[in-house]
Parts: structure tokens; sequence; C-alpha cells
């Protein structure tokens, strides 16, 4: 069967595993999987597997690159591939578990929280989806086994998001604290009516905000009767789920292919890969503004630039916290400035076993309000929103230093031996009071300017609180923002341009072909990754950086 109506019930036998600490009494496990028809699986089972299988969200690759949130690491973010991994996660093992748990609750008066919770994620993973690759299967996809359809045409991306903008606000306003709910099965909210609703209404904040450069007014329709008391605005209100430490399979992946590791050089050669985006950190150390004192999120998020490689704790001169621009296939004078360490690398606070996966949080719900205000889409004070904002993604990054900071002694150890200064990394690393408050203080939570200026200050502050690289991908699409600094002598196959979109599934011509084929003449006939999706509309994105790739003649030593 095609992707969009298969059933995936190999998340199921994954979530029993994950449901019950103890398996030995599961011999039902060997039955052969076929036997195993929807009308056996539970909504339970089902929701639970889709929030642990989603994690952070569905992403695709490069795109952290595109918007510099990331540096990959082999330096070829513009060659032009396929990626389909998140269009077959969306159908197989998401939406299409997400459709049975709401065939099997619709007509149940008593289970109408499960339904219109299962509706209301279901419109997450989609819209995850068509970000990525624009019109797609939609409206005849993930029918019952009954009811498929072989070949479902490609709904545009506007008639997609206009039928989630219908799905977010019925699901939102049936959800009934007095009925049935998912309990501890819901891994974000344990069938909280309440916190569900505030994330529909902050999920139809986010694609709203999508719209405002093609279609100004369905943005205002559904921007304008939201209410701050339905949204998310504190922490406790994320929508997210958090890794475990009980067994190998439930731990943050990066930790256990450092764990897997042969030895501590095997180990630091991973770890030295996963190097922070430039435009991510411009925008924590402020380098715009130097007379402002550093953002004390940006020490837990990233590492100083170590260029001997002898000590994770500053100073470090002259490169402190340092990043690398989009190079790709230049010259070798233009990689030279950034090799043998003299960039800073993801802190390893993102390595621990147990982290914090969140799909949408009050920190963002802050930043687009701010936007909304900024340009009358609703009333509210923008400067006001933003603070906040940045307020929210404090206490997000602090959390994120307290959550690591028990597991990082063994994690240093295993990565860099036992003689390393545990103590005196975490005390640097540490979000001090005085830091915050002296941050908070500056000119730096104030908005100033013009309103397109303003705007870039929200959009470049937003890139620090977003929960997944998709997510800053769009961001930077939609207003052009944050400015990613690209080697002008790229010479790879896209010529140092990003992409605005990626492939469909090779197999989509051949299974689905008349229907692909529209799609793709709707692109003016050519499966194009530089064809804009239907919200990406902004005549001026993306703005220009107006640095400049740094060249020498030989590599550091």
């Amino acid at each position: 069967m095609k992707a969009y109506n298969k059933l995936n019930l190999g998340l199921l036998v994954l979530l029993i595993a994950l449901m019950n600490a103890c398996t030995k009494d599961f011999k039902e496990l060997n039955t052969n999987p076929a036997l195993v028809t929807e009308d056996l699986v539970t909504p339970e089972f089902l929701l639970s597997g889709v929030q642990y299988g989603i994690g952070g969200g569905l992403g695709a690759s490069d795109i952290g690159d595109y918007c510099g949130m990331t540096v990959r690491v082999d330096n070829a973010p513009f060659v032009d591939g396929f990626d389909d991994g998140a269009w077959y996660a969306a159908y197989t093992s998401y939406a299409n578990n997400l459709a049975a748990i709401v065939r099997k609750t619709e007509n149940d008066p008593e289970l109408v929280n499960k339904n219109a919770i299962a509706r209301i994620l279901k419109v997450w993973v989609y819209s995850q989806a068509t970000d990525i690759y624009g019109d797609m299967p939609y409206l005849e996809a993930n029918k019952s086994p009954d009811e498929a359809i072989p070949a479902p045409k490609y709904d545009t991306q506007k008639t997609i998001y206009q039928d989630f903008f219908k799905e977010l606000s019925e699901a939102a306003s049936a959800l009934d604290a007095s009925k049935k709910s998912f309990g501890n099965a819901d891994l974000y909210y344990g069938g909280n009516t309440t916190k569900w609703k505030k994330f529909a209404n902050s999920l139809r904040l986010r694609l709203a905000l999508r719209l405002r450069y093609v279609d100004p007014q369905m943005a205002k329709q559904n921007l304008s009767d939201l209410q701050e008391a339905d949204l998310i605005l504190s922490r406790s209100d994320d929508a997210a789920i958090f890794t475990t430490d009980d067994i190998e399979a439930h731990r943050n992946a990066d930790y256990t292919r450092i764990a897997n590791g042969n030895d501590p050089a095997e180990r630091q050669d991973f770890v030295g890969h996963q190097l922070v985006g430039k435009a991510l950190l411009d925008a924590l150390v402020g380098s715009s503004v130097p007379s402002n004192p550093l953002d004390p999120r940006t020490k837990v998020i990233a590492d100083t630039a170590q260029l001997d490689g002898s000590t994770l704790i500053p100073p470090h001169a002259p490169f402190g916290f340092r990043a690398q621009p989009l190079l790709g296939s230049v010259p070798v004078e233009n990689k030279y400035p950034y090799g043998s360490g003299s960039v800073s690398l993801f802190s390893l606070f993102g390595y621990v076993p147990v982290v914090e996966k969140p799909i949408l949080r009050s920190s963002e719900v802050y930043f687009a309000l701010a936007e909304a205000a900024l340009f009358n889409l609703r009333t509210g004070d923008a400067n006001t929103y933003f603070r906040n904002g940045i307020t929210a993604s404090i206490e997000e990054v602090r959390d994120f230093y307290m959550r690591g900071k028990s597991q990082m002694p063994a994690l240093l150890e295993l990565v860099y031996g036992s003689g390393f200064d545990v103590a005196g990394y975490l005390d640097y690393k540490e979000m001090k009071q005085s830091e915050i408050d002296a941050f908070l203080a500056s000119g730096v939570t104030t908005l100033v300017g013009s309103d397109e200026e303003k705007l870039e200050q929200i959009i470049n502050q937003k890139l620090i609180a977003l929960p997944n690289s998709l997510e800053g991908w769009s961001e930077w699409r939609r207003t052009g923002y944050p400015r990613v600094l690209v080697d002008a002598n790229e010479q790879s196959t896209l010529a140092g341009v990003s992409p605005r979109r990626k492939h469909y599934p090779n197999s989509e011509s051949l299974i689905n072909s008349k229907n692909f084929q529209e799609a793709i003449d709707r692109l003016g006939g050519k499966d194009d990754l530089l064809k804009r999706v239907w919200w990406d509309a902004n005549p001026d994105a993306p703005h220009k950086h107006p640095g400049m790739v740094e060249s020498m003649a030989n590599p550091w030593k």
C-alpha cells in the first residue's frame, strides 16, 4: 500500500515495549504483525507512539544550515539531492496513526477529547510536512484500509492550510474537561484538555503568521480572536517530551553514539562535527551591539572556539565565540579561517542522556505575538511580548543547564577523560542571576528602529528559542531573517542559493504519477528546490548579510 495509507504497526510494537517496563509475558509480540488490524489498536498506544516518535520535530537534512542555526561540517549544504524522510515519517508513522484515532473515536460523544487531541496533533504533523514539500496529498490521504485511495490528489498548500484552521478551531472548541481523555498515555499533557486547547490555539498562531505575506486577511482572521488566556504563555504549558535513561533506546541518540564510541578520540570527533551556525551565534552574542553584556544563554548553548583543543573553559583568545558561515564548494583559502578548532561547537549539554524534545513553547508564542502586534494583526504591545519571549527563552535554557548539570560529569569523563575540570566547566556554564539581570536590563531587550528593523530583532531572538531547525528555515523563508552569510564563491549545484523546499520522493512519479505531475506543473514543470511554497511570498526575502567571508593563505597551526 502507499505510504499515505499504510498503518504503521511497527510503531505499535515499539510503544508496547515503551509503555511496559517488563515484556517477559508478551509472547504475542512474536505474532505475525499482519494479523494486527486497526480495530485492535487502542488510541492510547497510537498517541503515545506518535508523541515519542516525533521527538522535537520531523525536520529534513541541511535545513538548519539554510537559516544559520547549524553548519554542515562537510561544507556541502548546496548539493541538489533528495530527502524524503519527513514525507514517509508523516504518512506512515504519524498522520496515519492519528487518523486511525480520529476514526476510532469520532462516533462516541464520551471520546470527544481523544478525537480532538488526535485532530490537533495531526495538524501539527501535516504542517511540518507541507512546510517542507509544499502541495501534497492531504484530504484524500490516511483513509481507513477499506476506504484507501490508491492515488490521492495533491492538495494545494492553501487548501491544506484552510483545513488546518478549521480543524484547530473545531477541535479546540470540542475539548471537554468533563469527558474522558488520554491520561498518562498523553506524554505532553497527561490528557489535560485546557493545555491541549492552548496548544491548538498556539499552533494556529504559528500557522497564521506563515500567511502574513501571502494572505494577510486570512492571517488576521486566525489571529484576531485568539485570547492570551488560551495560549501557551508559561513553561508549564510547553509541549515537549523528555528522553529517559532507563534503556538505550529511550536515551538521547547523541549520547548513545558517544557512549558507544570506541575511545575518547572517536567521541571527541563526533562532538567536533556539531558546529553552531553563524546566524544563531550572532543572535546570541549580539555582535551588532558589542557594548551590551553577553547573553547568558550563549555559554550554555555553545562552547568558545578552542584552537588548541586543550580546554573547554575560556579564555580562548583571539577567538572566543565564533562561527562559520555557509561555505560549500569554495577555494581552500576560504575554508582555512574556520578550521582547526577556530569555531564554536554546540556545548555538551545537548549530549546528556536525558534531554527535552519540544515541539511548541511559550517563548515562540511570545515572539509570534510580538510580530502580530507590531504589524497590527492583533492588539497588544510588541515590545512587552518581545521582552517576555526573551525571558521565557532564558528560563528554557536555564532548565536545559539544570537538567544537564547532574548528568555532565559522566559525559565529560567519557569524552575528555577523568582529569577534566568538571567543577570549573559547570561553574563557567552556569547562568548566574546577576548575568541574567544585566542582560535583561540591556538594550537588546527593547525593540528599536523601523518596523522592519524591529521584525529583524524579533526573528533573531525567535531563532534562539525555536524548537527545531525546520521552524528556523520556515522563518527565514517567510521573513528573510536571520541574515545568513554565504560565501559568494560557492560553486556547488545550487551555486550558494539555499533551497525554499525539498524534492518530492522519487517514488511519487511512479506510484501516483498523474497527481504528482499536476503538482509539478503548479511548480512550473520542474520539481525544483528553489521554487517557493505557497506561503513563501515575501519579495524581499532573504535579506543580504552585510559581512564578508574571511580568507587566508594557510591553515591555523
